[in-house]
């Protein structure tokens, strides 16, 4: 007899899946995880069976490292491949392999930073550089600094010295408004070396290279093992998934998606909170277990 859920789940716009994708990319804030920030067990379950039958799972997020990997836990984090920040750093983990990453322009960085604090001088600007440490105008105190940042004191750098760092990306935020002006005139005058990627609604700004995006970062760590990027399931929420979304052949949106996303995506998932992700990859294993 069909279940609560069974009846729920049919009523989603899910893909019927007749063979494996090649890999599964999943944005993490808004997607992955609930709103708690969790990673649901249900969730975690379908993301072992997927590793443990060989599929690639690429978590694509604008977090850098240190708190991707404490919000994964170090031993998942490891076994899934990782497109961070917005895509300047990829590494990638069995059955793929490569480490990717793409600095910034220094004179670039300067001209940005000089722009965005002439515009809004209170605004929090952060340069990341591995992933670990980081760059910021705006020091935390130590327990706010490994709260929001995942980061210790050692990691957190004045912005003159992380610009000697050769980082990686610019983040732009800290006032909770709207950012779309700042957005747009780096995008004018820098665009052809810059990637801007608004997020929260345009309160938060990702700036990277050019090269150093969502798809373009994904492409390159499928590449070790000749994985088309339209035999790849991308899920997403928010406006910097909409190009990874546009890329694959599988876009699928969850349900607290933002309209940008929905408008991006062939097919719709159960929200954040509702174990979307984990009822997309408990289709394709079990596709998966009946093929083999």
């Amino acid at each position: 007899m069909d279940t609560m859920r069974d009846k729920d789940e049919r009523a989603l716009s899910l893909p019927a899946f007749k063979s494996t994708p090649g890999a599964v990319a999943i944005d993490l804030d808004g997607t992955l995880l609930n709103s708690r920030s969790q990673l649901s067990e249900r969730t975690l379950e379908a993301i072992e069976k997927c590793i443990a039958q060989g599929i690639p799972i690429v978590i694509a997020t604008s977090r850098p490292a240190r708190t991707t990997r404490r919000i994964l836990d170090e031993e998942l984090a490891n076994r899934c491949s990782l497109v961070l920040m917005n895509g300047a750093v990829g590494r990638a983990a069995p059955p793929l392999s490569g480490i990717i990453r793409e600095a910034l322009p220094s004179a670039v960085i300067k001209d940005i930073i000089h722009l965005t604090l002439n515009m809004e001088p209170e605004a929090r600007v952060t340069l990341e550089l591995d992933g670990y440490e980081f760059g910021t105008n705006r020091p935390r105190d130590p327990d706010e600094l490994w709260k929001v940042n995942a980061a210790t004191p050692d990691m957190q750098l004045s912005l003159e010295q992380a610009l000697s760092g050769s980082p990686s990306k610019i983040a732009v935020g800290g006032l909770d408004r709207d950012l779309s002006i700042i957005a747009d005139k780096i995008s004018r005058k820098f665009g052809d070396s810059v990637s801007v990627v608004p997020a929260n609604e345009r309160t938060f700004l990702n700036i990277t290279s050019a090269r150093a995006t969502k798809p373009e970062t994904l492409r390159r760590l499928l590449g070790s093992r000749q994985i088309s990027m339209s035999d790849v399931v991308a899920i997403g929420d928010d406006t910097p998934d909409v190009g990874m979304l546009v890329a694959c052949g599988i876009p699928i949106a969850v349900a607290n998606a933002v309209p940008e996303v929905m408008a991006a995506s062939k097919y719709q998932t159960a929200s954040n909170d509702d174990d979307g992700v984990a009822i997309v990859l408990e289709r394709i294993t079990s596709l998966s277990l009946s093929t083999g």
